[in-house]
């Protein structure tokens, strides 16, 4: 065929083709009979089926084109079918792929939350608090001059929270003031190594076994001021493994021999 046509369109055409030549051969038989009547010709058994023959052709061919005609319409209803329910398939397939991305997002956010609050109800504190007083210069200070304690005559202290052995240490957080001072222990914090006034902690912290139970965390602390006393204070937050049940305890250890220490814990 020279043109891509379907079926319908094919069998619509030859109709239409069939129309026309019977058509054509109405007119033509319908001339003859005029003119044979104008000459007086009487008509013929022949002569009355040319006409008889052209209507039938002319029903038979459009029918055949009504049905061709409907068959090309339910093939273009199927087309259009078929390509909004492929359009429909892929939205469908968008949405759902959307909503299972929302739901694991949401499930991992989830998880995630719970993970922290986990984190945070087995998260436990051991605080220790010391006070250490004014040291003894033995040098004599001038007038209007503040005495200062000697590197010897410095006095030093260890602070050490008690953990179970197989506790995990996840902060330690050092605070530091004067005796006197009425600042809340919030506003009091201060970082290793770090000078408040004439006392100051230590650059880090460490850890030494205590019993089979417990093990110390631990920092030291030293004052060189001749004049006040200095309150310290050391937070250790850890979390517990999952066997390990022990009730944690607090210590102070001192290392002067001239410094009494309080242990709060």
């Amino acid at each position: 065929m020279l043109f891509n046509l379907d079926s319908g369109v094919a069998a619509a055409v030859a109709a239409a083709g069939t129309v026309v030549g019977a058509l054509a051969q109405l007119r033509v038989a319908w001339r003859k009979e005029v003119s044979e009547r104008a000459r007086g010709v009487p008509a013929t058994k022949k002569s009355r089926r040319g006409p008889v023959l052209a209507v039938f052709l002319l029903i038979l061919a459009a029918a055949v084109a009504g049905f061709a005609f409907s068959q090309y319409l339910m093939r273009q209803s199927d087309r259009e079918a078929t390509a909004l329910r492929s359009e429909l398939q892929t939205h469908l397939a968008r949405i759902t792929a959307t909503a299972e991305r929302m739901e694991r997002a949401a499930l991992s956010d989830h998880g995630s939350a719970l993970h922290v609050d986990d984190r945070r109800r087995g998260a436990e504190e051991v605080t220790v608090t010391t006070t250490l007083g004014p040291c003894r210069a033995s040098a004599v200070a001038a007038a209007n001059v503040v005495p200062i304690c000697s590197e010897q005559e410095t006095q030093h202290v260890t602070l050490c929270g008690s953990v179970p052995t197989s506790a995990t240490v996840t902060a330690t957080v050092l605070y530091a003031r004067p005796e006197e001072s009425q600042k809340p222990w919030t506003d009091s914090r201060v970082a290793p190594g770090q000078d408040v006034g004439r006392a100051r902690f230590a650059d880090k912290t460490f850890e030494r076994a205590e019993s089979e139970q417990t093990k110390q965390v631990c920092t030291g602390f030293s004052t060189w001021d001749a004049e006040q006393a200095y309150s310290a204070r050391l937070v250790v937050t850890f979390t517990h493994s999952p066997a390990a049940h022990e009730v944690s305890q607090a210590a102070v250890v001192p290392i002067s021999d001239v410094v009494a220490v309080a242990a709060t814990p």
